[in-house]
């Protein structure tokens, strides 16, 4: 029997009394398998927005007030990128998923952390348990053209009586519909609009029903009664801090508090003390009830590069390809190499009988050479790769010596950058830069789309045209440049920027969260999800391309060796014979995928002064300053610009962001106030912070000067100081007592 929808009796007909048995373990954030198959209702945004702000997982409140929704993915087939493009995304995702497993396995060291509470399985090996898998299988590359939502969560509260119902389907509710009467008055049903997280991903409604570890089964169940055998509850949300809310069985009346176990960590972590005899602490475990529209229910994982077209960019990196590596970045930076000959080649293949192979080897590169001619890049590259395959087999058959590298400490370099962060990593950036500098500023010369500021044309510079008026102009510009350290800047037309989103996290957007806990910080591991699985299987990854214009910084390297050696750092000058950019691949160390050895601000930091951190320190800072002083004068928002810095080249490029079409800000920028943009970098207003001295206290870089927002910054605002531009207090993560910055636009180190 029922009374107004509100159950009376526990027969087999209540809507209820349907198996609760199990709870499914979460994977990603797929609760509702069997309705993300069939197709949902689509919404239409920019691509950026769905791509991250309405990634599959994120709760959001429909238009109109009609209800929270939550984002499910919808196969629209796979986008269309390069080889190269491809490449770069796998290594990226790879590389974003290696680091979140160091830096989250350790934190209990010596007992480690279990990988599946650091990594969605599809991101690792499980019988290796490394991250390495066949990307291309397991994920898609797709457009965020469009996005799917369904009704979520699916648990309803009286406003009247407080009373809950609640389903676990979309079908079970369209089944067994919202009552138009609770008990004994007219039902006011709306959405509870708070869930429980945890940031191990998983994310559940607002429920009475309470996880539990079953020992016999080793899984987890759900209790879905209270103590008293009651199925009833009232959710008491009277007050605005949910650590007063509580359910109330309306049976017994008895209270039962917002507490809720999180099912896959429950389980693995009562497995383990099975195992090893661990005990592990509640705090764990229970989920933290948030509302639906807090940032911390939903943290999307993204990555950005340059796009290229040779996929040498990537391959050039793999483990086996270091020798090649070495052989390119000493060409690169003028490091010596013993290479053999072409007549000791010819001659150690004649001796093996293979001559005709050194034929077929010069066809290609002469092929090369003439497609390259003709503008076949991709002809080019395929028959390039074709020629290092040749090569590569005399070496393996030990037929033809490898050349050496006259750099010991490079070589080691190139052995240990496995290791290293990848978004840091110098020669990764340096192959990345000099494929830069060959398609993006190179090739497309030709075609006006890449403009060096020196040597204008007339969309850029109005005195084309005008030699006296021209002489002027490059005069003015070059005594800025002096000024400033630059020995270049180009102007970029259409540079194709490539971002993706491929997960998410919550409760925290790192690999490592705090919970407070009785005066104590306690670390937890935060697990780094993929989204939902595509109707196909697959897990999708949101692929945006962007066209837009940029500005790309040389600096003057021996304006750089000058600070470096007014700074105490004399490693550039007691190597007069080689680049910076070949000391600085010797020098470097690993500064880790979040620079935790930066971010010290309290005055309390060991890190050394060192060649690597001082360049990165300056470039970095430098960068920030162009992207404040572009947005002043060109119009353009300071959040929708990016930076990518090449330390090892001492280059950076400052590009604009954003899927609108692109109005040509930059071109115009520096066409009617290219001096007042130069002028701005040395601007003394620029370089103050609006905080007065507070921001020297702290390493000389807050919101209020220097910093980007963190979603725009590459570094997280980590590793830079206005000191750096204008000198000043030492940053506060080097020792106590260390000396002050000399700043690089220190007019005495001008030459």
């Amino acid at each position: 029997m029922t009374n107004g929808g509100r159950k009376q009796g526990s027969g087999p007909r209540d809507w209820r009394n349907r198996p609760r048995a199990a709870v499914p373990q979460p994977r990603g954030d797929d609760e509702a398998d069997g309705e993300r198959r069939q197709r949902p209702p689509v919404m239409f945004r920019s691509r950026t927005q769905l791509a991250t702000t309405y990634a599959p997982g994120v709760l959001f409140t429909w238009e109109g007030a009609k209800g929270i929704c939550r984002a499910v993915p919808i196969d629209r087939g796979e986008a269309q990128v390069s080889d190269a493009t491809r490449l770069l995304i796998f290594d990226g995702m790879k590389e974003i998923a290696s680091t979140w497993f160091a830096r989250a396995s350790g934190l209990r060291a010596p007992v480690a952390v279990p990988i599946e509470l650091i990594l969605d399985d599809v991101f690792y090996d499980r019988n290796a348990q490394i991250v390495d898998r066949d990307w291309g299988r397991i994920f898609q590359l797709c457009d965020p053209g469009t996005m799917g939502y369904i009704p979520y969560p699916l648990v309803y509260r009286c406003g009247v009586c407080g009373h809950v119902r609640q389903y676990d389907t979309i079908a079970d509710q369209a089944h067994h519909p919202l009552p138009a009467r609770c008990g004994n008055h007219e039902a006011r049903w709306s959405q509870i609009d708070v869930v429980y997280v945890h940031w191990s991903g998983h994310l559940e409604p607002l429920s009475p029903y309470r996880n539990n570890y079953d020992p016999n089964r080793r899984r987890v169940t759900r209790l879905t009664t209270c103590t008293c055998g009651g199925q009833d509850f009232s959710l008491n949300s009277h007050t605005p801090v949910f650590s007063d809310w509580h359910f109330v069985c309306e049976s017994c009346k008895s209270h039962r508090d917002l507490k809720q176990p999180d099912p896959l960590t429950l389980e693995l972590l009562e497995r383990e003390r099975q195992t090893t005899g661990r005990n592990f602490e509640r705090i764990e475990v229970n989920m933290l009830p948030v509302s639906y529209r807090a940032n911390s229910a939903f943290y999307p994982q993204k990555g950005t590069f340059i796009e290229f077209r040779d996929r040498r960019v990537v391959e050039l990196l793999l483990p086996q390809r270091q020798p090649d590596l070495l052989l390119r970045l000493a060409e690169i930076h003028r490091i010596p190499f013993a290479l053999p000959s072409g007549e000791q080649i010819r001659a150690a293949l004649d001796a093996a009988g293979r001559i005709a192979e050194w034929d077929d080897y010069t066809d290609h590169r002469e092929m090369a050479e003439r497609a390259a001619g003709r503008g076949q890049t991709d002809r080019a590259d395929t028959l390039l790769r074709e020629a290092e395959a040749i090569r590569e087999a005399w070496y393996t058959s030990s037929i033809v010596e490898r050349g050496q590298v006259q750099s010991p400490a490079l070589a080691a370099a190139v052995a240990q950058r496995g290791e290293w962060a990848r978004r840091f990593d110098p020669i990764r950036l340096t192959i990345e830069h000099d494929r830069f500098l060959a398609e993006h500023i190179h090739e497309r010369r030709a075609q006006h789309e890449s403009i060096d500021v020196m040597e204008p044309d007339r969309l850029i510079c109005d005195a084309v045209g005008d030699p006296v008026r021209l002489g002027q102009y490059q005069t003015a510009t070059r005594n800025l440049f002096r000024r400033i350290g630059l020995d270049q800047i180009v102007l970029i037309r259409g540079l194709p920027i490539c971002e993706f989103s491929f997960g998410f996290t919550r409760v925290s957007s790192t690999p490592i969260y705090y919970r407070e806990f009785n005066g104590r910080r306690v670390p937890m591991p935060v697990r780094l999800n993929a989204f939902p699985e595509l109707p196909n299987s697959r897990r999708p990854i949101y692929v945006t391309q962007q066209r837009n214009e940029a500005l790309y910084f040389k600096v003057d390297e021996n304006r750089v060796r000058r600070w470096l050696a007014a700074n105490g750092i004399p490693d550039a000058d007691n190597e007069p014979g080689k680049t910076l950019g070949a000391i600085y691949l010797e020098h470097y160390a690993d500064f880790g995928a979040f620079l935790d050895e930066f971010k010290e601000r309290e005055g309390r930091g060991q890190a050394p002064r060192s060649i690597t951190a001082f360049v990165y320190l300056l470039l970095h800072s430098l960068a920030h300053q162009v992207m404040h002083a572009l947005a002043d004068v060109s119009g353009l928002d300071r959040d929708g610009l990016g930076e990518h810095i090449f330390p090892a080249d001492l280059a950076f490029a400052v590009y604009r962001k954003g899927m609108t079409p692109d109005l040509g800000n930059i071109s115009a920028m520096w066409r009617n106030h290219a001096q007042d943009f130069l002028h701005r970098l040395l601007d003394q207003r620029l370089l103050r912070c609006g905080s007065g001295s507070l921001c020297d206290t702290r390493g000389g870089a807050c919101p209020a000067c220097i910093m980007v927002s963190e979603v725009t910054c590459l570094g997280g605002n980590q590793l830079l100081s206005r000191s750096a531009l204008k000198g000043g207090p030492a940053p506060n993560w080097e020792p106590q007592g260390s000396p002050p910055v000399v700043g690089f636009f220190d007019p005495g180190l001008a030459p």
